[in-house]
């Protein structure tokens, strides 16, 4: 063979193997060699079956079946080629060429290793359906939200009702308590499931542990005990956004779980620690640092595999159990938020993963609300145009509002709305509207109506959406109110507004 030709074809990472009508090799390239496990120069002139894994590979191109005479013909075609150390059969596809020369039929195949193919092609369709779980998640929660939010309202409404019987009030401040963790828990649903961009702030790690450990708790064989825990002092803040942090604990929770298939202890716990400038060493830095680990007493792994456990689609796990994509995407969210990730690993001693996040210099906000002495502050005779696509919605909001003396307008969705507010310019004093309606939403029906009127004042209220979403909490004279709400907390937001010039 020209030895240019023979150079690039050794050059290239698929393996190219041809054999005559006898099958013997005529050649095969350095990248066949190592796939087959032989010498190039030494199998050429062989025969197959001298060589058991390309037997077996050649065996599968089905090259016996007939092709059309005296001219070229390919196909391709999927095969599984033995590995050399062992373990599971290489995943390959193969482009098989037939050729006639002097009326001898030649054979050349071109196999090409399609694992990482497969394996990226089931990280999309898991991330697609992670994505439409997760728009489900957010729908549903939106939705039962609305539910809560009324039944909260009217018990509320019942309790502080003049005559109500005394004999039944712990029965529906029991059925209120229900429904307030009804409440939690969605919005814990709600946070592991959020696709917004990430939103950076002072956060409490103790706050995140809290919520994974709840659903941990709910979700994995009683035979795993989780507990959780913190050094004395309590941990500083870090700067960091929730959602994504419960996302990265809870990715290291389940594959803690996953390495203690009999059973054991899954620990996650805060420490505050100080990095001087003498321990730097790798990812570590200096500083004030915040540090999370999550403990297993499963099963360990050795040296080699510690060293690949963050790289992407790297798995020791079955291919069903997923993509291997869960630890690299850990680390990459910790880098996001400035940090680094160590591991701790023996073989039948466990593991512990720890996430290092440096401390934030910012102070944690705190949500204001309107200090009441007297309930009576929280009445008003101010028109309100409450604005719901559900109708018990806007029927429980209006019957806050009026046994408080405010006056209340309703509309259905979003253009109803700003059709009513430019009928009524003038008269309205507040917008209560949802964010999630059809035909025309929240935040685009407000902006609509502040063409009319700028100084236009709203509570936009939602089931499903955060308030860093959309800039909707960077509006001025607008307040953002999650659903379920306390009728007092809703008069508080109210009057503040109100009382706001």
């Amino acid at each position: 063979m020209d030895l240019l030709l023979e150079t690039i074809l050794n050059s290239i990472e698929d393996a190219v193997l041809s054999i005559d009508d006898d099958s013997t090799i005529l050649f095969l390239n350095e990248a066949a060699g190592r796939l087959f496990g032989c010498v190039p120069a030494h199998a050429i002139g062989q025969l197959v079956s001298r060589y058991s894994r390309m037997a077996g590979a050649v065996e599968q191109l089905k090259l016996d079946e007939p092709s059309p005479a005296g001219r070229p013909a390919k196909t391709i075609r999927r095969l599984h080629c033995a590995r050399l150390s062992g373990g599971e059969p290489i995943p390959m596809e193969a482009t098989v060429s037939h050729a006639y020369v002097d009326g001898r039929k030649l054979v050349t195949a071109v196999l090409r290793d399609v694992a990482f193919q497969q394996q990226m092609e089931k990280a999309v369709y898991e991330s697609r359906k992670t994505q439409a779980l997760g728009s489900l998640a957010s729908g549903i929660a939106h939705d039962f939200n609305n539910v809560l939010a009324v039944v909260i309202s009217q018990i509320d409404l019942a309790l502080y009702s003049p005559g109500f019987p005394a004999s039944l009030r712990e029965h529906l401040v029991h059925a209120q308590t229900s429904a307030r963790r009804g409440a939690e828990l969605v919005s814990k649903l709600q946070a592991f499931s959020r696709q917004s961009k990430p939103v950076f702030g002072p956060l409490d790690l103790n706050d995140v542990i809290e919520q994974v450990l709840f659903m941990l708790r709910r979700s994995i064989d009683p035979k795993v005990v989780v507990q959780g825990g913190q050094q004395a002092e309590r941990p500083w803040l870090v700067t960091a956004d929730s959602g994504q942090m419960m996302q990265a604990l809870l990715n290291l929770g389940i594959n803690a779980r996953d390495a203690m298939p009999k059973g054991g202890m899954l620990s996650i716990r805060t420490e505050n620690i100080r990095i001087g400038v003498d321990e730097v060493q790798g990812a570590r830095k200096a500083g004030e640092f915040v540090r999370l680990s999550v403990s297993d007493t499963g099963m360990g792994m050795p040296p080699e595999v510690v060293s690949r456990i963050f790289e992407p689609y790297f798995s020791t796990k079955d291919l069903s159990r997923g993509p291997g994509l869960g630890l690299s995407i850990t680390a990459a969210v910790v880098a996001e938020h400035s940090g680094w990730m160590e591991v701790e690993s023996q073989v039948g001693r466990g593991s512990v993963f720890s996430i290092f996040l440096p401390r934030s210099q910012e102070l944690a906000s705190v949500r204001k609300q309107v200090p009441v002495a007297d309930t009576n502050s929280l009445e008003g005779k101010e028109r309100i145009l409450v604005v719901d696509d559900e109708e018990l919605v806007r029927m429980v909001t209006k019957a806050v509002l009026a046994y408080r003396g405010y006056q209340v307008l309703e509309a259905e969705d979003g253009e109803d709305a700003v059709a009513k507010y430019a009928a009524n310019l003038g008269t309205i004093d507040l917008i209560m509207m949802d964010v999630h309606m059809p035909k025309m939403n929240g935040h685009e029906a407000l902006l609509r109506i502040r063409e009319i009127n700028p100084r236009a004042k709203a509570v936009l209220l939602s089931g499903g959406l955060q308030e860093a979403d959309g800039g909707l909490g960077s509006m001025e004279r607008v307040v953002f109110l999650q659903k379920p709400f306390e009728n007092q907390e809703l008069l508080r937001v109210v009057r503040q507004l109100l009382d706001t010039i």
